[in-house]
């Protein structure tokens, strides 16, 4: 999930070298994109799901033991019916 933050967070600055002609197409656009907001969002994204990636490969073995455990015993909850 994506946070947001109430208080403006402080910002830093980032130098970025965009292929010139992707520039020039946004020109017409320029007053219509928020080309920080737009980059913060895409890298927040970005590292998010790096985050998750780097998460599940430090976990790996407990979520394969967890996942043996399900197959031998099944899920808690399972012998109950559901309507």
């Amino acid at each position: 999930m994506l946070k947001t933050f109430a208080v403006p967070a402080k910002k830093g600055r980032l130098s970025l070298s965009i292929d010139q002609t992707l520039l020039d197409r946004l020109e017409p656009y320029k007053q219509q994109i928020n080309l920080s907001a737009q980059a913060e969002r895409f890298l927040s994204s970005m590292l998010e799901e790096l985050e998750n990636r780097a998460w599940a490969e430090r976990n790996v073995q407990a979520l394969e033991a967890h996942g043996r455990d399900i197959a031998a015993t099944g899920l808690a909850g399972a012998e109950f019916e559901r309507v």
